[in-house]
């Protein structure tokens, strides 16, 4: 099969390899559709692939490290023990897959598995294993589009996980620092989830224009104002209820310490790569005090993706627009290029073989 692999920093190319053949308790996907992500870009620019190989076995081939977390299409083949899911299924799978049987599974969340579960790598390809599939995978009903099913299976479950996780409730105010596909989600959960005054920043206007499409009353420019000084002036000085760190730098973590209320939260579901160590003010502002700090890896599982499906399916959530390119297998490390540009207004580029 053609594979996307990552053969050093920095560098993706297709490459022909053997189809995956499933193991116990797995099974084998032929994709209809991936995506490129932003978590894609820290694995390829910044992790080399012998610490990869190291925390998650059997991402590294030969080749180079087998590249995608995010994809949707229908079952090829099942190994022993699987269940749910038989040839010819419409599936999805989550980004982040567990166990479903240690104390992180069955008490916090799939995404933490403390019991052999990883990343799910190796979806930009014609296709991909699903280790543990009786627990991270499901069917994709006749309603849903390959685009909301592979949007449910990473970035729409960490956007509205970020909402969820910072107690964003009826008519709560909100910022969302950083308008990618992430930040964009996460706004577009806000809304869904009842929130009141809710308030975007991004340094592209084109993003800034999508997150009032997808909910935001207030766009706010860094380059044109100062975010914080706005949030301060939109809430009467006291800040808002909850601030989300989308992007994962310094400077966006810090102004959301600052732009909270006290007693307010940052949910931070940014991936912050390179970043050593993250501060807060603490005596130059009053960041500090009286402040809730949470962070969110993309809640995952069957369950996870089938509360989304059923949002998809009958809550009319539609993150269609999110998709603003199209290409082929065979044009993924253009389509990295692209998405590393941040040109052409891309957010989101569906890839099909």
């Amino acid at each position: 099969m053609r594979a996307c692999v990552k053969p050093a920093n920095g560098k993706v190319e297709i490459v022909d390899i053997p189809t995956p053949e499933p193991g116990p308790g797995e099974m084998i996907v032929k994709t209809s559709m991936a995506t490129v992500c932003g978590s894609d870009m820290h694995f390829l620019d910044e992790f080399p692939n012998e610490m990869l190989g190291a925390l998650f076995v059997g991402s590294v081939l030969p080749e180079g490290l087998l590249m995608g977390h995010e994809g949707v299409g229908t079952v090829h083949a099942v190994g022993d023990g699987v269940s749910r899911f038989r040839e010819g299924d419409r599936v999805m799978a989550s980004c982040l897959v567990g166990c479903g049987k240690c104390r992180e599974c069955m008490t916090v969340d799939h995404s933490v598995c403390t019991g052999g579960g990883r990343v799910l790598f190796g979806c930009q390809a014609e296709y991909y294993k699903v280790p543990f599939a009786d627990v991270n995978a499901a069917i994709v009903p006749d309603g849903v589009s390959d685009e909301m099913a592979i949007l449910a299976t990473d970035i729409l479950s960490t956007g509205f996980g970020a909402i969820e996780r910072g107690d964003a409730g009826f008519g709560a105010s909100v910022a969302m620092f950083a308008q990618g596909p992430v930040g964009l989600c996460a706004t577009a959960g806000a809304r869904a989830r009842g929130c009141g005054l809710i308030i975007a920043v991004d340094a592209l206007p084109e993003r800034l224009e999508m997150s009032k499409r997808f909910g935001a009353n207030v766009v706010i420019n860094p380059k044109e104002e100062d975010p914080v000084a706005k949030i301060m002036s939109l809430t009467g000085g006291s800040g808002v209820d909850v601030a989300v760190e989308a992007v994962g730098t310094q400077a966006t973590f810090e102004s959301c310490t600052k732009a909270i209320r006290r007693g307010g939260v940052v949910s931070s579901v940014g991936v912050y790569g390179l970043v050593p160590q993250l501060t807060m003010p603490t005596f130059t502002a009053p960041s500090f005090l009286h402040r809730k700090v949470v962070t969110t890896l993309c809640p995952s599982g069957s369950a996870r993706m089938e509360s989304l499906l059923a949002l998809i399916e009958n809550a009319g959530v539609d993150l269609h627009p999110l998709f603003t390119h199209r290409m082929t297998l065979d044009e993924t490390p253009k389509a990295y290029d692209l998405f590393r540009s941040k040109a052409e207004g891309v957010l989101k580029i569906a890839i099909t073989p």
